[in-house]
């Protein structure tokens, strides 16, 4: 399975002032245009965002993707792979991701934007074999094993590796309740099959 993708985060709103909503987007690289970084472990992640895996039996790539097709706007898109092809016995409920820790106005209302493609050499099966989904946590230290409010972006449609389809699109609000927030995005191979 890949996913490439693109993210925003954006005020909404800065209470209380009583002016209209602020649009300056709080993340760097979002569209990952400013370039990407090896990092241990992973591969090649977008410059300002890091990335986690949990190990296990599976295998993991990060990768800068200039594919035209799997770029939503401008020229890249952060690709994760998350696969257990060549493994007899690779693990269930294996996670990739990355994340960003920004500065925020506390109580702020903010918006995540996110779009993906999400492919795969196999498109029989679960449907629910894959799934994305995103977090957020407060404060200067972000831990992505102990965010609680893991949401599933909803995104059910599968196309294969070489021949991707449409992006699908996903949004959510919150309330700042820090100086700081963590964003969040993983992909989750649910089932240990070779695949």
């Amino acid at each position: 399975m890949v996913l490439a993708i693109i993210a925003s985060m954006v005020t909404v709103a800065i209470w209380p002032a009583p002016t209209s909503a602020s649009l300056t987007n709080v993340l760097y690289n979002g569209g990952f245009e400013q370039g990407f970084s090896s990092q241990p472990g992973c591969g090649m992640v977008g410059s300002g965002w890091q990335c986690f895996t949990n190990g296990g039996g599976a295998n993991y790539g990060f990768y800068d993707d200039q594919w035209d097709r799997v770029v939503a706007e401008g020229k890249h898109s952060q690709l994760l792979e998350l696969n257990t092809k060549g493994i007899m016995l690779g693990d269930a409920d294996r996670y990739a991701g990355i994340y960003q820790t920004v500065p925020v106005v506390d109580w702020a209302e903010y918006t995540f934007s996110l779009k993906g493609i999400i492919r795969t050499t196999n498109l029989d099966g679960d449907k629910w074999r894959y799934r994305v989904q995103v977090g957020w946590s407060f404060g200067p230290y972000p831990d992505w094993t102990k965010v609680t409010n893991w949401t599933d972006v909803g995104w059910d449609k599968y196309y294969l590796r070489t021949d991707p389809g449409a992006f699908s699109s996903f949004t959510t609000r919150f309330m700042a309740e820090s100086d700081y927030v963590t964003m969040y995005v993983r992909v989750w191979k649910k089932w240990g099959v070779p695949e």
